[in-house]
């Protein structure tokens, strides 16, 4: 019975992974990766929101999410598509980074809670957030989707 399950849900596992080249860096949650087929695929980092364009912050976390991974080999875990089309994923890169735990662990992001439960990630926030790094150096930084609401 296992091994059936494992035949029926493989394929999607193998389709819920993309592995290509960053070619754009659209902000620091949000990038553009080239397939081996040149097709492209818009990644909205998953369970992450950075600030946006016109908070303080958005630019170096533009610049980070540059340096990580612009045009460099990624492999994205994708969780499904947001409302806008975009293919929400994990992406790792390098000697097995996440582009969403470096984020918080900088201090370039927020733990999106309202999508994600993963305790490991708000821990990762709060290890920022008590240390002053990125955004927290702010006496009241604004969630992105606070600052949304209200733009």
């Amino acid at each position: 019975m296992r091994n059936l399950i494992f035949f029926l849900l493989a394929p999607m596992l193998v389709f819920a992974q993309i592995e290509g080249k960053v070619v754009k860096v659209k902000d620091g949650d949000t990038v553009v990766v080239l397939d081996q087929d040149k097709r492209t695929h818009t990644i909205r980092v998953a369970d992450i929101d950075c600030p946006e364009y016109a908070q303080p912050y958005s630019k170096v976390a533009k610049k980070f999410t540059s340096d990580e991974i612009y045009f460099k080999e990624v492999m994205v875990i994708s969780k499904g598509k947001d409302r806008y089309g975009r293919t929400i994923g994990f992406i790792r890169y390098g000697e097995g980074k996440d582009l969403s735990r470096e984020l918080l662990k900088c201090g370039y992001a927020w733990h999106y809670k309202k999508y994600s439960k993963d305790k490991s990630l708000a821990d990762i926030e709060v290890e920022a957030k008590e240390r002053g790094l990125g955004l927290w150096q702010d006496t009241a930084p604004v969630p992105p989707w606070e600052w949304r609401r209200n733009h």
